[in-house]
């Protein structure tokens, strides 16, 4: 997909960060953009700095951790648009771990970071795909990961690190899937940088 005007693209996580700079690439390329984000504040501050510079996106409220809040941003977006080109699972989120071992991070935090970083990409997929699929139209599912842990990780950062190695496998099954079924989408991981990208992760817990 090299011309971007009149598609759909859906971000989560698309308020701020990698999300806010991939919203505001594609709407400048004449995408149709939706940010989905947890933070309605930040959702308007974000479509109000980026129309600003003549940026046009929608926004709507997200939690990417719950089955029902993303089954009903998938309806409205369908609603709304007919049809979603663009998906990026993009979300995320990091917790302070430096220095802590394995057997001493408490559990919530695992669950709380997985349910973000994994189960919110599953979701996802599993809200948006099947209506791509149906509509028989070029599209591209994009899954954010990192270079930490998606391709080798830091001894610092178990959790944050082992959930980015999961989407990345995820991705990847997700590809040979949508080959296995001839379908007309295709997966792609997404590994920011290559540099440390300035984002509100570190701040997120």
């Amino acid at each position: 997909m090299r011309d971007f005007r009149g598609k759909v693209a859906v971000i989560t996580g698309g308020a701020s960060g990698v999300g806010r700079a991939i919203a505001a690439h594609l709407s400048g390329e004449g995408a149709r953009v939706v940010i989905g984000d947890v933070d309605a504040q930040a959702i308007g501050r974000t479509r109000g700095e980026l129309g600003e510079r003549g940026l046009q996106v929608d926004g709507l409220q997200v939690d990417v951790t719950s089955a029902e809040s993303v089954d009903a941003f998938a309806s409205e977006v369908f609603a709304r648009y007919g049809n979603v080109h663009l998906l990026f699972n993009n979300a995320g989120v990091g917790i302070k771990e430096a220095k802590r071992r394995i057997w001493t991070i408490p559990e919530r935090d695992w669950q709380w970071t997985y349910a973000v970083n994994v189960i919110g990409v599953t979701n996802g997929i599993r809200a948006f795909v099947p209506t791509m699929l149906e509509k028989g139209e070029e599209g591209h599912v994009v899954n954010t990961s990192s270079g930490n842990g998606g391709i080798a990780s830091l001894p610092t950062t178990p959790v944050y690190a082992s959930s980015k190695a999961a989407v990345t496998s995820l991705t990847e099954v997700l590809r040979f899937q949508f080959l296995m079924d001839d379908a007309k989408l295709e997966a792609h991981v997404l590994f920011p940088g290559p540099h440390l990208v300035n984002t509100n992760i570190l701040n997120s817990d």
